[in-house]
């Protein structure tokens, strides 16, 4: 270099004025700090080169690799977990036969009839022995249980909404939470998910994180949805990978991890919906899908949280609207 170029570098570094010189240099020096509060080059001022494509990022953290994220991501889904040991069914609002005794489809003595007949067999929701008994059609129950949360009633035998489901969302949860896309907006910005017996908030949830749009619930009648559900069914028949004995969180998050590997993941997200957690792994170009089938007895034992880090709040399905599991019988 010559002599007016040091002195130009010079003057530079005594202004404090480095950076300026070559910023593209210096961003490809430095590395986005790893989010494991273990991770081996915390604390390294020129930590090993990983390449651009290197590390996952989970929750909009990153983390240089599946071992700094595992004991995090344990701790994650034994959050998750917890939804289906702790939550109770929610009685607050009011019950679907009383509405529809208000709204003068019923009589007390056909809801007693029903309700008796319900106990005797000891399985069965309420609607499901009304409609044995022949007092009630599908558009009124619906009609009913649209009323009990507030929702409006989507027509789904007139208007079927054809799909390919593809990577929108795993067709075993739509199956689970009794649910199908009724409409979706042609950005793909808003989607209404049509309930045949019951609102899953945590499905709601679930797609409104996984897909980055917003969610509407509305209520169809459920031949309608079943009959959407088994056409999907024929058409899609490709299944996710899904484990219906992993309770463990900490094996979990080995499967996981094993998987993040094997598709070279460039980013991970968990969520809870219905009977599931939902695992979404995203590439270059596509996404891929695991599930964990959970039921609500499973037990587990809690794994300790990672050294020095921050506690993990309350999982948001279990904050929106107060409701975990709005399953309530019909």
């Amino acid at each position: 270099m010559s002599s007016t170029g040091m002195a130009t570098l010079a003057e530079e570094l005594t202004a404090g004025r480095a950076w300026s010189l070559r910023p593209a240099k210096w961003r490809e020096l430095m590395l986005p700090l790893c989010a494991g509060t273990d991770c081996p080059r915390r604390g390294k001022l020129w930590p090993p080169r990983l390449g651009k494509n290197s590390g996952l990022i989970f929750e909009s953290r990153w983390y240089c690799s599946v071992a700094c994220l595992q004991g995090l991501l344990t701790f994650r889904l034994h959050d998750l977990l917890s939804g289906f040991t702790l939550e109770r069914s929610r009685t607050y609002r009011v019950p679907i036969g009383l509405l529809l005794v208000n709204r003068g489809i019923i009589s007390y003595d056909q809801l007693r009839e029903a309700l008796r007949r319900q106990r005797a067999a000891g399985h069965g929701r309420l609607g499901e022995w009304l409609r044995q008994m022949n007092v009630i059609v599908d558009q009124q129950l619906t009609g009913a249980l649209g009323q009990q949360w507030g929702c409006p009633v989507f027509p789904l035998e007139r208007q079927p909404f054809h799909f390919a489901n593809g990577n929108l969302v795993p067709l075993a949860l739509f199956e689970s939470a009794c649910a199908v896309p009724a409409h979706i907006s042609q950005d793909g910005r808003t989607v209404h998910l049509a309930f045949g017996d019951r609102l899953d908030f945590t499905t709601l949830y679930a797609v409104e994180r996984m897909l980055h749009c917003r969610t509407i619930a509305c209520v169809a009648t459920e031949s309608s949805v079943r009959q959407l559900l088994g056409d999907l069914r024929r058409t899609d028949p490709a299944l996710d990978p899904t484990f219906d004995t992993v309770h463990d969180p900490a094996e979990m998050a080995r499967i996981v991890c094993s998987y993040s590997v094997e598709l070279r993941a460039t980013a991970v997200n968990a969520v809870r919906a219905a009977d599931f957690i939902w695992v979404r792994f995203h590439r270059k170009d596509s996404v891929r899908d695991l599930l964990f089938r959970i039921l609500p007895e499973t037990s587990h034992r809690t794994p300790a949280p990672p050294a020095a880090a921050k506690p993990i709040p309350t999982s948001a399905d279990r904050r929106k609207d107060g409701v975990s599991d709005a399953a309530t019988p019909l």
